[in-house]
């Protein structure tokens, strides 16, 4: 009797592993799983494409920028020692506002670059290149000089 036990207990474990499905593998994530995964997704989930450019123009500050108080783009609303937010207005008269990243990169130029700083002195406009992405009127800065 005990065999017969030791028997039906091997053929009820014998009959569960046959029983089972095999497992399937975790999809990898591969480039071409990621490519796939991101086809089939719609085309709302993708966020566009920012494109990097070169924008010429005076720094300006954003306090009074956006307010059209300036009597004109190379002399209205001049950086100053305490200006906290920047902005670019190129040659047409757009006033581009910087990001937070940007404002921190001018706050620093402006404590390093003694020429910057003798134009802040001087009340007098400070030319710039600026190296970014525009979405709206916000310049996401990469670079300025």
């Amino acid at each position: 009797m005990k065999s017969s036990v030791n028997l039906a207990a091997i053929l009820l474990v014998a009959g569960g592993v046959w029983a089972q499905e095999p497992q399937k593998p975790a999809p990898s994530n591969t480039p071409q799983t990621q490519a796939a995964t991101a086809a089939s997704q719609p085309n709302s989930a993708v966020l566009p494409e920012l494109k990097t450019q070169s924008y010429k123009g005076t720094l300006v500050d954003m306090a009074c920028a956006g307010s059209g108080t300036a009597a004109d783009s190379s002399h209205g609303c001049a950086v100053t020692a305490s200006t906290k937010e920047f902005a670019l207005r190129t040659k047409d008269g757009q006033t581009l506002r910087f990001d937070s990243v940007g404002n921190d990169r001018v706050a620093e130029t402006l404590r390093n670059k003694k020429k910057w700083n003798d134009l802040v002195s001087a009340g007098k406009p400070i030319a710039v290149t600026v190296n970014g992405a525009v979405s709206g009127d916000k310049l996401t800065v990469i670079s300025i000089s």
